[in-house]
């Protein structure tokens, strides 16, 4: 027999609210795939993020590894965006990029006014 719980959760105050409108959907088999566009502001700020997939590839094209990531972020007052995320890596490589195989890293991305950025990524143990 398992104990009884009981379980209040309380709310704290709204720290995000966006904006959007659905601008695509597309039926695969059982599931929908929605694409949508919003702005937002989190505790008073605008917010950006991004998401995507790449692919690394080794300087001598022999090794490759797949990645999947998410960000949100913040633009600066300096109208630079400022963004912080996730990724997931996978290869079948044996050589330098085997150890991305099944990694998760956190990361921070800063854009400077040009578009240049400069990416930090730490690995999750």
């Amino acid at each position: 027999m398992y104990p009884t719980m009981n379980i209040a959760y309380e709310l704290e105050e709204p720290f995000f609210e966006e904006k959007g409108k659905i601008t695509g959907r597309k039926e695969i088999g059982d599931r929908s795939q929605i694409t949508f566009s919003g702005e937002g502001t989190m505790k008073g700020n605008n917010v950006t993020h991004a998401q995507g997939q790449g692919v690394l590839t080794a300087e001598d094209g022999n090794e490759k590894a797949n990645y999947t990531f998410l960000a949100v972020g913040n633009i600066t007052g300096e109208g630079k965006p400022v963004l912080r995320g996730s990724a997931v890596y996978s290869t079948d490589s044996n050589g330098k990029l085997a150890f991305l195989n099944n990694t998760i890293s956190f990361f921070k991305v800063e854009v400077d006014s040009a578009g240049n950025f400069l990416s930090i990524e730490r690995e999750l143990k």
